[in-house]
């Protein structure tokens, strides 16, 4: 391929469908990422390698036509006209940022940046992030002028793993330049891919939108756990007071009781919102009440499950053997991070023996370094003799109608346990 069109570092839940989007759209795209193993799947459109954010059919047809190629960033990025960065943001341990593998890959963009050449930020960043951090890299390694030179923006994805009703080229995208000439040629580039664009004043801008998009879910989500405890205690059902208030045609949006948010962007968001408001010297009461709420959810759940265990089982949770079932952050993805699932597999295995199975996770690293492998979601899974009790976290398709055979099941997937009768899909 010739200098292509478009580079995408990171090729994840964010930069895969971006990738392919582009090469839809008739661009030559390089696709780039460090991981050997996941540069295996892409190349090959295994099922699942679309990460629930893009077909592997749409996947093989853009490497089919050669529009997409894809390789190891270690071989070197290349020259484009547009470098998309998708890497990820995780929170550090203060409440802030880890940029380490965002710069890491902004230097070496940095080195083969041309005049004309737009730099496009999709990763999730607090304020400030892309002019006061990552631009003077950007200007210090290419001996380039941002915004003259060079532009760059951030147009933070906006993107649900999972849900086909919401498409990448359906989904409104935001972004917003290092100025205005930079705005307008990232929204030229990003128009190519979406149906709408929507360009803010600022880099600030499109990142505080980011945040705020993802905060709003997680005060939401925190709410209605909190007030499901408040509808617990008075002995009615949740979801029947959410059905009956979910009628009013305005002034409400619905949410549902979980064990906690998780993934990539709701919970870091608020917490990279309220970093950023302490740094200014301003206080997020709500916020951070939100993520207390959430952060308090996994041990509320196994609290809850060991009052429940005793009165079904009339056995204490630490004498259990325990299999957990589903530990990704949402049904039919692979991802982990942050995942409420896990927080509560760490807490049984504070009292009792617990094992884990996951169709989408064969191994899983715990907070503690400790790593697990799937337990066999054989006979001996759903055998009593094998274990005490089982706890569906995750609603993976895969264990719709799955039989029981004696083994009680109790589904946490909205924080209060409920026994499951007949089939793992069907609760009681």
């Amino acid at each position: 391929m010739a200098s292509p069109d478009v580079v995408v570092v990171g090729l994840g839940f964010t930069g895969l469908p971006t990738a392919v989007a582009a090469a839809a759209a008739g661009m030559r795209v390089v696709g780039l990422d460090s991981c050997a193993r996941r540069i295996a799947e892409v190349l090959d459109a295994r099922p699942g390698s679309g990460l629930g954010t893009v077909s592997e059919t749409a996947l093989g047809d853009a490497l089919a036509s050669g529009r997409l190629v894809v390789r190891d960033v270690a071989s070197g990025v290349p020259a484009g006209d547009v470098h998309v960065l998708c890497l990820p943001t995780p929170p550090d341990q203060r409440g802030g940022v880890d940029l380490r593998p965002l710069a890491q890959a902004l230097r070496a963009v940095a080195a083969v940046l041309r005049r004309g050449d737009l730099v496009l930020v999709q990763s999730t960043c607090p304020p400030g992030t892309v002019a006061h951090t990552l631009v003077p890299v950007l200007e210090e390694v290419s001996g380039l002028r941002a915004g003259s030179a060079f532009h760059v923006a951030c147009a933070p994805m906006r993107i649900d793993p999972g849900n086909r009703a919401h498409p990448l080229t359906t989904i409104p995208r935001v972004v917003g330049g290092h100025t205005a000439r930079c705005a307008h040629r990232a929204a030229q580039f990003l128009s190519s891919m979406a149906h709408d664009v929507v360009q803010v004043t600022s880099t600030r801008a499109a990142e505080l939108a980011k945040l705020f998009e993802n905060t709003f879910r997680l005060v939401n989500i925190s709410l209605v756990n909190e007030f499901a405890s408040v509808c617990r205690a008075y002995g009615v059902d949740v979801a029947e007071v959410l059905r009956a208030a979910g009628t009013k045609p305005f002034g409400f949006l619905g949410h549902q009781p979980s064990a906690g948010a998780g993934g990539d962007c709701v919970p870091v968001s608020a917490r990279f919102l309220s970093t950023a408001a302490r740094r200014r010297g301003l206080l997020s009461p709500l916020v951070d009440a939100a993520l207390a709420i959430n952060d308090a959810m996994p041990a509320r759940t196994v609290h809850l499950l060991r009052d429940t265990a005793e009165r079904v089982l009339a056995k204490p949770l630490r004498n259990c053997r325990v299999l957990v079932l589903g530990v990704t952050y949402k049904a039919d993805t692979p991802n982990v991070r942050q995942s409420a699932a896990v927080a509560v597999l760490e807490e049984l295995r504070r009292e009792a023996s617990a094992e884990y199975h996951d169709p989408h996770v064969p191994e899983l690293v715990l907070s503690d370094g400790t790593r697990l492998r799937r337990a066999d979601l054989d006979d001996r899974a759903f055998d009593h003799r094998a274990f005490d009790l089982a706890v569906l976290m995750t609603p993976h398709r895969h264990y719709d109608d799955l039989p029981l055979r004696g083994l009680p099941v109790f589904d946490c997937t909205t924080g209060e346990p409920r026994r499951v009768v007949e089939h793992v899909g069907v609760a009681a």
